[in-house]
């Protein structure tokens, strides 16, 4: 992922979300059917994602785990 500029209103795409949340492309995208994850900005046939928006699915998978 580049991060050396990255700002919470970075946009980022497909491969880096799959990076970020070590999940695949099509488990993302069925997140986004059944609205558990949000919908991509399209920018002509390329879907970007806010940082910040993929930051928040991370704090709140954060905040759900259960705890040991």
């Amino acid at each position: 992922m580049h991060t050396a500029s990255s700002t919470p209103e970075t946009l980022v795409g497909i491969s880096t979300v799959v990076e970020m949340l070590q999940r695949s492309r099509a488990s993302i995208y069925r997140d986004i059917q059944n609205k558990a994850f949000p919908k991509p900005l399209k920018l002509g046939s390329s879907s970007r994602w806010k940082l910040s928006e993929v930051q928040s699915v991370i704090e709140r998978l954060s905040q759900d785990r259960p705890e040991n």
